[in-house]
């Protein structure tokens, strides 16, 4: 966005802080509203063998809940209700010849529907808050991800407010809100999951020859990681390098936004 509305030199001038590692924000992954990413360090916190299995499955927690979570202290999650909605999406394949339904032609896809999603971000300055704010704005009218040129991704931002998380005086770990690489120097002692993101350019690039971009090996969100004394804002990297095997100018974002938790004593 960016780059499209306030052209190359400028998106230059942007990326260059996060090539630096100096980034002037940090954003989340977004979650469905009022929830938040289990850690997985709950698991290590359950002796019943059941009921850890029955946490295992748990990809969100309610925001009260993910507070005890980082304390330490233990959480029920009786009653949990169904935040994800799902429906079938129908589609039929095209004979180009005739350019009628192929005969059998016609299916359907399930999709999971989100009613409302919260992004969480840290920002410098309150000038590169509004910048941010602005910048998704633009992308609310195009859309992102998969399929957004048959008008998937697409939103608004309804609104924006402060939230501060409360401190915690303890905290001698961090948890992520978001799927990141670490850096050398980031922590190594962990309660982690990993995934293999395949990415692919957009727009323009889409038509580079080959947009698909090399496979990265990313820690997923939710793990926590012991620090040394209290964590910092943030951990990760911008990745420069052996993205793309025909664009050598991408580079992919990869910061944890990370919050302070107690870590677990019996790991």
């Amino acid at each position: 966005m960016v780059k499209y509305w306030e052209g190359d030199k400028e998106l230059g001038k942007f990326l260059e802080y996060f090539k630096k590692d100096q980034p002037p924000f940090i954003i989340s992954d977004g979650f469905p509203e009022g929830y938040l990413p289990k850690p997985i360090s709950l698991e290590f916190n359950i002796s019943d063998p059941l009921q850890r299995k029955k946490i295992k499955k748990i990809q969100w927690v309610k925001i009260s809940d993910f507070e005890k979570i980082r304390k330490g202290e233990g959480v029920s999650f009786l009653n949990e209700e169904n935040i994800l909605l799902s429906k079938l999406h129908v589609y039929n394949v095209i004979n180009r010849s005739t350019n009628t339904t192929l005969e059998g032609g016609v299916y359907a896809i399930p999709e999971i529907v989100i009613d409302r999603i919260s992004i969480y971000l840290k920002t410098v300055n309150e000038e590169w808050k509004n910048e941010v704010v602005n910048l998704l704005k633009e992308l609310s009218r195009i859309g992102y991800g998969r399929k957004k040129s048959i008008g998937k991704g697409q939103f608004c931002v309804e609104s924006v407010q402060e939230f501060n998380f409360p401190s915690l005086e303890s905290a001698d770990g961090f948890v992520t809100l978001s799927n990141f690489c670490p850096k050398s120097t980031d922590p190594t002692e962990g309660i982690y999951r990993t995934f293999v993101k395949y990415g692919k350019l957009g727009e323009e690039f889409t038509f580079c020859g080959n947009p698909f971009k090399r496979p990265l090996l990313m820690i997923k969100t939710g793990s926590v990681f012991k620090t040394n004394g209290p964590p910092k804002e943030y951990y990760g990297r911008i990745i420069q390098e052996n993205i793309s095997p025909v664009k050598s100018e991408v580079i992919h974002y990869a910061y944890a936004f990370s919050l302070p938790v107690s870590y677990p004593k019996n790991v």
